[in-house]
Formats: structure tokens, C-alpha cells, sequence
């Protein structure tokens, strides 16, 4: 086990001693809750159809990405590297996924995300993804994989973005190119084509999803006719929506019971309309999303300027540390 910040708390064989619960399968693999002899609580993640390539490659990526801190991502605390064995050990987040909160138990006994929350985890997946393309500037890090069930809640409602950084160990294409609604159209059949404006593109995605409660998931039937229960795709039914003037029936109407947020509403949809242009020069770097968001209201504001996502949280990483991987 490779630890970061020189905190060793377990070893390799009280990981594999802890009593696990899956929390979900991925692209890259399956995510566990693993509960320690001691009773700490971490998470897991076991990359197990990834695509890894060599042990010094896999290391050199890894102390980049454990080397990122920020309130608004999910700290990435150890990992673990053998042949048969890939494990990568993350800060647990007990209140899980903004796709549960918004799409989890809609019956009877729903309790409605309101409309604070949802712009207060808006602004915050933001500042994180931002955090995270200007951490190494010779590098260009991207995130390569931002959906709602990558962004988790903390126990104090922060929004904290995972899994980032993973999409370098992805085979060329996948079957899981095809069925992602967030997946930018330059990028949608390879995966190498991945870039910071396919993550706003993403980024601006979530925001569509918080807006219309709707799920942007397209689902392949194998025959090259693509289908969903209800949207196909989430960017594109909305401009049709809007182009028709029809703005209000757009959103969630578990918004609807909320006074005075509709110029809040619309501000979030015209920012995420401009981050799902289909054209990627049109989309804004993610720091302008960030100001943008917070200007609408003023709540969480920290200053936004295009070196808000330098390493200042992180002084450990360096420009020499970002290029290893190249």
C-alpha cells in the first residue's frame, strides 16, 4: 500500500480483512464500503477492467492524482498495485450520490431536493472540476468520466467530485461510450478524444439534470437505434423546449413550490446551455463556470480569476511532479 501525506493507517491485509458493501460498478471497476478493524471508513475502488498498462506508469499517475486537495473533491488516501490486483483507497462519503439524491425513491415519502441545495452542490462540483483542470497546467488534467453518481456529498452537503482522473486507463472505445448521456459529441465513440471542454460539456449535463430532474441516460439497444424511457438527449430536448419558448416546462416541477427562483433557474440553464454547445470552442472554461454560478447569488462565494484553480491547496504538486506522467 503507497499512501499519501504520510499517513499509514491500515495495511494491505486489513483492507482485505474489513467487511465490505458494494456501493456501485463503474467503467473502470466496482466500489466498495470497507469498515476496518478500528472502525475508520473508507472506500474502495477495485479497478478491475481498466486498462492499467505498466506498474511505473500506474504509479506516476497515481501521485499526481493523490496529490490533488481540494474541500470540493474526494480525497484520493492510498492505493495498492500487484498484478491480479489494482485497489485505490478514497475518503468515504456516507451521504452518497447527487444521482440518488435526485433520482433515488421519487414515490411516496420522496424528500425533494430544494433549490438551495441543488445550486449550492452546482456551485460546488464546479469549483472542484475547476480545481482539478488547473492544477497542472503542463498537463492538462482532466476528470474524463463527470456524472451525477461522481458527484458525492459530504456530511456537511458539500458537494465533493470522484473518480477523476481514472479515464486514462479506459480501452480506446468501450460499450460504455455508447450508452453515456454525458458524453460530449466529439468524444462519444473514443474515449482518446477526451478533453477539458468534454468535461464542461459533462459538467453542463449535471446542471441539466438538476434543473429538469430528468436522467440523461441513452440506452442501446445494439442495433445502432438508440432509445430511452423518456429522454434521448437531455441537451438536445432542452434547446428544442426553449427554442419554442416553452423555457418553464424545463424544470423539475419539484421546484415548482419554490418562490422567486425562476431568474435563478433560468441563469443556471443559459450557463448550462452554453456549456453543452455542440461546438467545444463555445464552451466556457470551467473557472468561468464557477464565477458565473456564484454571481447568480452571491452564497458560497470564494474569488473566481483564471488562477483559482492553481496548486495553492496543493503544495506539494509542482510542474515537475505534473509532467511524470506524460
Amino acid at each position: 500500500m503507497v499512501f499519501f501525506e504520510g499517513e499509514r493507517r491500515f495495511e494491505l491485509e486489513d483492507l482485505l480483512r474489513a467487511s465490505a458493501e458494494m456501493l456501485g460498478k463503474g467503467g473502470f471497476g466496482t466500489a466498495y464500503k470497507a469498515v476496518l478493524d478500528d472502525g475508520g471508513v473508507v472506500a474502495v475502488k477495485r479497478l478491475k477492467d481498466a486498462s492499467v498498462g505498466g506498474k511505473r506508469e500506474f504509479e506516476q499517475h497515481m501521485e499526481i492524482l493523490g496529490r490533488l486537495r481540494h474541500p470540493n473533491l474526494v480525497n484520493l488516501r492510498a492505493y495498492y498495485f500487484a498484478r491480479e490486483e489494482k485497489l485505490l483507497v478514497y475518503d468515504y462519503m456516507a451521504n452518497g450520490s447527487l444521482f440518488w439524491l435526485l433520482h433515488g425513491n421519487r414515490g411516496i415519502g420522496r424528500t425533494p431536493l430544494d433549490w438551495t441545495t441543488r445550486l449550492k452542490i452546482a456551485a460546488g462540483a464546479a469549483r472542484g472540476l475547476a480545481f482539478i483542470h488547473g492544477s497542472c497546467k503542463s498537463l492538462k488534467l482532466i476528470h474524463g468520466n463527470v456524472k451525477s453518481t461522481n458527484v458525492l456529498i459530504d456530511q456537511l452537503g458539500n458537494a465533493r467530485v470522484s473518480d477523476y482522473g481514472l479515464s486514462i486507463f479506459g480501452p480506446p472505445t468501450s460499450a460504455g461510450t455508447r450508452s453515456n448521456g454525458y458524453r460530449a459529441p466529439e468524444a462519444a465513440l473514443d474515449h482518446r478524444k477526451l478533453t477539458q471542454k468534454s468535461d464542461v460539456y459533462a459538467f453542463g449535463v449535471v446542471l441539466l439534470e438538476l434543473l429538469t430532474g430528468k436522467c440523461p441516460s441513452i440506452v442501446d439497444h445494439g442495433n445502432g437505434a438508440e432509445y430511452s424511457g423518456g429522454v434521448v438527449d437531455l441537451p438536445r430536448w432542452v434547446q428544442s423546449v426553449v427554442r419554442e419558448e416553452w423555457t418553464a416546462e424545463v424544470f423539475d416541477l419539484e421546484l415548482m413550490r419554490y418562490r422567486d427562483i425562476e431568474e435563478e433557474m433560468v441563469g443556471l440553464l443559459q450557463i448550462a446551455m452554453a456549456c453543452t454547445s455542440a461546438s467545444p470552442d463555445q464552451r466556457p472554461k470551467m473557472c468561468h463556470v464557477v464565477r458565473m454560478i456564484e454571481e447568480m447569488r452571491g452564497v458560497d462565494v470564494s474569488p473566481c480569476h483564471e488562477n483559482v484553480d492553481s496548486v495553492s491547496e496543493s503544495p506539494a504538486l509542482s510542474e515537475g511532479a505534473c509532467g511524470v506522467s506524460q
